[in-house]
């Protein structure tokens, strides 16, 4: 099988499971469901996938799969360009409705994700790490708390903002995002030592 017939052949198992979950929920669809609705054998569906989990995975990172400018050379406050990011990467997944609304109306967080040396990590959560290192390195950030752990703070407040439009809590997740993603970089607070954040939240 050449590499573009089997990249094509990944890519309809992919849809019809998407299809298939969208349909009857994640749970109830079966290897033999989404490999029939595909037109395939359950031993073509195991070349590609080992598990249902496994194409689960590959849907998000299909959804993620959207690159992201190089913020990293601009004048650009790197906190600044954190929520850029972060709305681009909201307004990529909205370009992918069907796919948007499934992955964020189930019960799962993507945490797992959040590992900036793994190439499968999505370009924007990599991006968002970098620029909070770069922040970190220029004495922008509080220094008890890990870049790691303050990665992940952003990372779920884009996911939230995300939910809150899976489960028709907005009808506007860009804004939603950057608000979300502000509280997260600033706080609640109006002002810090004694400084104003000079960042205004929407609501």
């Amino acid at each position: 099988m050449t590499s573009r017939r089997r990249r094509a052949t990944r890519e309809a198992i992919m849809d019809s499971a998407l299809d298939l979950f969208t349909a009857h929920g994640y749970e109830a669809v079966r290897v033999e469901d989404v490999a029939r609705e595909a037109g395939v054998s359950r031993a073509t569906f195991y070349n590609h996938f080992s598990e249902r989990e496994e194409v689960l995975g590959a849907l998000f990172q299909r959804l993620l799969a959207t690159e992201v400018p190089d913020h990293t050379r601009t004048n650009v406050p790197p906190l600044e360009q954190i929520e850029h990011v972060a709305i681009e990467a909201a307004r990529g997944m909205l370009d992918q409705p069907q796919l948007a609304r499934f992955i964020y109306s189930l019960p799962v967080r993507h945490e797992a994700l959040l590992k900036p040396e793994d190439e499968s990590t999505p370009a924007a959560f990599r991006t968002i790490h970098h620029l909070l290192e770069i922040a970190h390195t220029r004495g922008e950030l509080r220094t008890d708390v890990p870049v790691e752990l303050m990665c992940v703070h952003v990372h779920n407040a884009l996911e939230a903002a995300m939910r809150a439009w899976a489960d028709g809590l907005t009808d506007d997740p860009v804004e939603r995002v950057r608000a979300l993603v502000r509280l997260s970089l600033y706080g609640v607070v109006s002002e810090l030592d004694g400084a104003s954040s000079g960042v205004a939240l929407g609501t």
